[in-house]
Order: C-alpha cells, then sequence, then structure tokens
C-alpha cells in the first residue's frame, strides 16, 4: 500500500477539470460536489497539505464511492481516482482503525477457519425464524428490523449445504483435453451453490477435469475494498497455498468481482521486499474469470442479430470488475449471442454501474437503489425477458432492485444461462 506523500502525489494530478462529474454514478444522484471524484482528490490533498485531518465526516465522504473505475474510464488525464481513493481509505484505517462491525466481519468472520461456515450452516436452518418468504419472488424478506439491512431488501436464503459441502478435491472428465482449479467465491459457496455447479457441469461436458480446493477461502475484496490490509492478504495467502499443490496452469472464478481481485489486487498485497510476492504473481498469472475461459472452450457468434420471433429475449449487464478492470466485454455477448433458444439483445448503457459496490449497497441503500434505477429502466426498455451478468454482486443487486422497481424479470448468472442452454 501507498505512503500518503505517494498518494498525495497521485491526487495533485487531478486538473479539477469536472468531466468526472457527468460519468459518476453518486454525483449524478447527489449532485454533491464532495461526492464526484475531483472532490474527494480535493480533500485528500486537504489532508496531505495539514489543511484537513482523516477523520470521521471524511471516511464517510470516502465510503461514498462505488470504487467502479468509471471516472478513471472517462478521465482525459487518465487519472486512476478510484485507485487513489482505496488508498486512502488504507490511509484512514491504517490510522483510525476499522469499525467494529467491519473489524468483527473481516478478522473474525471472513478470516475464520471455521465460524463463517459454522454461522452460515446454522443460519440456514434458522433463516425461516427471522425471514419470510415473498410472494412470486426467490427470495426472502425480514420479519423484524436488523441492524445494516433494510427490511424492504429482498434476501436470497442460505443454501442448506454450501457448494464446498458437496463438491471437494479433483472431479474428473470422462475424457480429459484440460485441467483447471475452481474458485467458487462466497455468494456462489453460500447462497447459489448451482452457479458452481452450472460452471462445474459445463467444463465436465467440455472434457475439463476440475480441482476444487476445500479450504479455499472469500476472496477478501470486502475488506481489500474498506481499507483492511491484513485480513486480504491473510486470505491470499490462504487461497493460494490452497491451489498451489496441484501445479495447474489455470484458475477459473465464475465472479467477475472475485476474478478481478485474484488477478489484479493479489499483486499489489506483497511488496518486492516479501518473499510471498513470487508466489502471488505466479498464482495471479493464472487467473481467468469463467467468461473469458468459456470463451476459449465453447463455440461463439461473432456477428450481430435480429430479433426473430423466439420465445425468450435476453440482455446482459457488465459488471465493473469485468469491463473495466479485466478488459472484457467482447466474450459474455458472443457467448449469449450463440446460446440455442435464446435471442441475445443489448441494452442501452450496459456498462453503466449497476450501485452495488460491496459495502457501498449496505451502508447507503437508498443511493443504492436510486443508481439502480436507470439501469433498471435500460433493463425494461430492452424488452428481455431474463438478464444476465457474470458478477456475485450485480447478481444480487440486480434480483433485490429489480424487485424494487416491481419488474418482473428473471435475473441469471451467464454461468448458469450457458450450462443451461447447451445441456441437450
Amino acid at each position: 500500500m501507498k505512503s500518503l506523500p505517494e498518494v498525495l502525489d497521485e491526487a495533485r494530478k487531478c486538473v479539477k477539470c469536472g468531466n468526472c462529474m457527468a460519468q459518476c454514478p453518486v454525483y449524478v444522484e447527489t449532485l454533491e460536489e464532495p461526492l464526484v471524484a475531483r472532490g474527494k482528490l480535493g480533500l485528500i490533498e486537504a489532508v496531505g497539505e495539514g489543511e484537513s485531518e482523516f477523520n470521521k465526516r471524511l471516511g464517510k465522504i470516502l465510503s461514498q464511492c462505488l470504487l467502479c473505475g468509471t471516472c478513471a474510464e472517462n478521465c482525459p488525464n487518465s487519472i486512476p481516482a478510484d485507485d487513489i481513493i482505496r488508498e486512502a481509505r488504507f490511509l484512514l484505517v491504517k490510522e483510525k482503525g476499522l469499525s467494529l462491525p467491519k473489524k468483527a466481519i473481516f478478522k473474525y468472520l471472513l478470516d475464520s477457519n471455521y465460524l463463517m461456515p459454522l454461522l452460515l450452516k446454522g443460519g440456514a436452518s434458522l433463516q425461516n425464524l427471522f425471514l419470510k418468504k415473498t410472494p412470486e419472488e426467490s427470495g426472502l424478506r425480514l420479519r423484524f428490523p436488523m441492524p445494516v439491512l433494510d427490511q424492504r431488501r429482498l434476501i436470497p436464503p442460505l443454501a442448506p449445504d454450501s457448494f464446498l459441502d458437496i463438491h471437494a478435491g479433483w472431479v474428473r472428465a470422462e475424457k480429459e483435453t484440460r485441467r483447471v482449479g475452481l474458485f467458487v467465491g462466497c455468494v456462489s459457496n453460500y447462497l447459489f451453490p448451482r452457479i458452481g455447479r452450472s460452471a462445474l457441469d459445463l467444463f465436465l461436458r467440455n472434457g475439463v477435469s476440475v480441482f476444487i480446493p476445500k479450504s479455499q477461502r472469500c476472496c477478501g475484496l470486502p475488506a481489500f475494498g474498506s481499507g483492511d490490509e491484513e485480513t486480504p492478504r491473510s486470505l491470499a495467502r490462504k487461497n493460494i497455498e490452497a491451489f498451489e499443490e496441484e501445479g495447474l496452469k489455470e484458475i477459473v472464478a465464475p465472479c467477475a468481482s472475485c476474478a478481478s481481485m485474484l488477478k489484479l489486487d493479489y499483486p499489489l498485497l506483497f511488496d518486492e521486499s516479501d518473499p510471498f510476492r513470487a508466489q502471488t504473481l505466479s498464482f495471479s498469472s493464472k487467473v481467468k474469470d469463467a467468461s473469458q475461459f468459456l470463451g476459449e472452450l465453447l463455440p461463439q457468434k461473432t456477428g450481430g442479430n435480429e430479433f426473430t420471433g423466439k420465445s425468450l429475449r435476453v440482455t446482459y449487464h457488465d459488471p465493473c470488475h469485468l469491463r473495466r478492470k479485466l478488459g472484457i466485454f467482447k466474450e459474455p455477448r458472443n457467448l449469449l449471442r450463440a446460446l440455442p433458444g435464446l435471442e441475445y439483445v443489448e441494452m442501452a448503457e450496459a456498462n453503466r454501474c449497476c450501485g452495488q459496490g460491496g459495502s457501498f449497497n449496505l451502508a447507503n441503500y437508498d443511493l443504492s437503489l436510486k443508481i439502480l434505477g436507470k439501469k433498471a429502466q435500460a433493463i425494461d426498455e430492452s424488452g428481455a425477458d431474463i438478464v444476465t451478468t457474470a458478477c456475485s454482486g450485480c447478481l444480487l443487486q440486480l434480483m433485490d432492485g429489480l424487485h424494487q422497481q416491481g419488474l418482473k424479470k428473471e435475473v441469471r448468472h451467464l454461468v448458469e444461462m450457458i450450462d443451461q442452454a447447451t445441456l441437450f
């Protein structure tokens, strides 16, 4: 992580032109200058120059950033404002420490060998006491008010058995042509094991044997984005060591945010003096998002298409981590265009952030829903029956947001869509 002088040097490169104002999803909804990229960078400069300090107010302002990268993507001077804001969060945590709730979640839950699986296993059996079914929706609602969670929120039920409880170790393809490791991710593991199962089935049907380490953990992105340095570093070591023993050449993650964390952010956690850095670089070089991997594995249709009156239309939402961070946007579309029995239609501004942003959604729920409003409108206007995406966080946001908007659209993970459409 960078020092305050290094972060200050980066922040000073912003010329305050205001181009980010028309791009930032948060500013577009709030019209508050401190919440746009140039406003946040100006406040960071003030801290570095001794005119301000890291305090609760600045922490609140820095937390109101999705880290979506829209500002950086559209900056005429290529200033990575999202990275600078994230680095400032690290400096804030270093000086002030994590809040007690985040400390408890990150250090004692995400990075626990047994506590998170145990709690979620117990939660799956007790959830009906605190949650009730939502009519005509595949989700639950809170029966009673609870901290952090808004009672309007659509909550997916915890799976009775996690994916890693059912699948672990080597699963061999009948006619093996390739071997990969599968990084499952928390949402696929605990909420939607069917996504992990779809990835596994797809790989096996296409001659790919799969290694699934039982000891793999959360990728660490929620803690990393909140400015916690220690928890992601600990999780990174455990995940790298979990996959290392099999000598794999490819590691596939169905969740784009997990893939981005494993590939791009893990190397940031270990500086050049750390002996673990070489292992980290080797691991990260092997990581692929599932859409990238499937783009190599399956035949694709690269041309455009016209609606032909087929029964179902599908549209696609670009996750920020996939398109802006990993630079992957053609593969999902080409894969969808090749699916039998479905018609792909592009929505307007498919790469517009959905407003999830990890803990941003929890701390700023109403604002998160406002940001999603434009995405929901684009989905509705596309005429699609199904909206699909490649990020677990986006998946949850779209499910909840479309429910809040009263739009009866099915939300599916890209891997699940491909698996079911190519099953026969």
